[in-house]
């Protein structure tokens, strides 16, 4: 045998070995991972802890229809996106004004005394009166979050890296920080504080009052969720997979990893805002899982697999915990063992997060068109659907009052009444 033909054959087995090798890594790495199911061995409180404070009762003169405030994301520092107390808020509804949305709206606005507070991704931040009128505009670099409402003031995070504080009557500027990274993370305002992520991996708190920066947590990864708070510690999960817990102090409590959860090594980032109920932390993460985490230890309760990646944040509900993922699956899930109650299918893709409001728990969908969506009434005990509005896309609706629903679509803003 030549010597040539040798070095060939040599050549062709390491060849087939190489891509033998190739073949079992990909095998192990895209693999699907099996759900974790210790949510019935799990801690559990059966009776959801109070939402933490944002604030006092208000001291502004309360009008006859003004209703209770949506001063942040989630509608409350835990996020729980709970506003089942408002079932004056119910289908059928008409349409009292759509207004535009000065570019995209990512977020829908933070509410109090009669007024919406929005930021659309073009930069512009704007009060509007629920009669429809703009009581103030701000032009800011960029803006990919939702205002907060505290004590007065409206707070941003802006993409020229600085924190904003503006008077809620008017819109001027009482303070800005720079903390020298972008952020998208909606601010969460409670006891005094501003709490809120970066791009960079930090976890800030600020003075709401000054700006003043009080600590700054580094996280592996990206933050771009607002930061959950109950009983005095903050919850978060960052772009490296990972979910953190820390005292409101800023010291860590525990960290914990979900790398290689969902198939082999892979890890997914963590876009969903947590929900604190229950003494469980629940979160959805674009490696296609749901999960529940012990609140006190960081561990995993449970997973649950849903179709393509789960950007919304979740609904906590009457034991029940409700989430999208991106392909328009739509599920309820058990809150303490992670079983699925019911499931519905959107007919379009979507990135929204369920909200419940009155008896009612609202989704919304993308359309057929580019900046075109929808958005959805189900019965929350029985996956029944009982009403549709054809506009609407991301984290959509919140309420304005005793008998209105706001839905930020991508474009526009709608108010809605109840009709009766």
């Amino acid at each position: 045998m030549s010597r040539r033909r040798t070095l060939i054959i040599v050549a062709a087995g390491l060849l087939a070995l190489l891509c033998a090798g190739a073949a079992v890594a990909y095998v192990l790495v895209t693999r699907p991972a099996g759900d974790i199911h210790n949510g019935a061995s799990s801690p559990f409180t059966s009776t959801p802890e109070p939402p933490a404070s944002s604030q006092p009762a208000s001291t502004a003169q309360q009008g006859p229809d003004y209703g209770p405030p949506w001063p942040m994301y989630g509608l409350n520092p835990s996020h729980n996106r709970d506003a089942s107390a408002q079932t004056g808020v119910h289908p059928p509804y008409v349409t009292l004004w759509r207004r535009s949305a000065h570019g995209i709206l990512e977020y829908p606005p933070s509410y109090r005394d009669g007024v919406l507070y929005a930021a659309s991704d073009g930069g512009i931040v704007w009060a509007q009166s629920v009669k429809g009128d703009v009581l103030w505009l701000r032009d800011f670099h960029k803006v990919l979050n939702q205002p907060a409402i505290y004590k007065g003031l409206v707070y941003i995070g802006a993409y020229d890296r600085k924190v904003y504080a503006l008077d809620a009557k008017n819109g001027h500027t009482v303070w800005k920080t720079g903390i020298g990274s972008v952020m998208e993370s909606p601010p969460t305002v409670a006891f005094g504080k501003v709490f809120m992520g970066a791009l960079d991996g930090t976890v800030r708190a600020l003075d709401a009052e000054t700006g003043r920066v009080l600590w700054t947590f580094h996280a592996s990864g990206a933050v771009k969720s607002s930061i959950s708070l109950q009983h005095g510690r903050l919850y978060f999960g960052d772009y490296s997979g990972a979910m953190y817990c820390i005292g409101i102090n800023g010291h860590l409590r525990w960290k914990t990893g979900t790398n290689g959860l969902s198939s082999g090594f892979r890890s997914g980032t963590f876009y969903s805002t947590p929900n604190v109920r229950y003494g469980r932390v629940y979160i959805g993460n674009t490696d296609g899982k749901l999960y529940s985490f012990v609140a006190s230890t960081g561990r995993i309760a449970w997973s649950h697999s849903m179709d393509g990646w789960v950007y919304g944040s979740p609904a906590v509900w009457n034991g029940l915990v409700f989430e999208s993922s991106y392909n328009g699956l739509f599920q309820a899930l058990d809150a303490r063992t992670g079983n699925v109650k019911w499931t519905a299918h959107l007919p379009y893709k979507t990135t929204s997060s369920p909200t419940v409001i009155g008896d009612y728990v609202y989704v919304s969908s993308h359309g057929r068109g580019k900046y075109t969506g929808n958005t959805w009434a189900f019965d929350p005990r029985t996956g029944r659907r009982v009403w549709h509005f054809p506009d609407g896309w991301y984290s959509t609706v919140v309420t304005a009052g005793p008998n209105r629903l706001v839905i930020a679509a991508p474009r526009y803003l709608y108010l809605l009444r109840t009709k009766g």
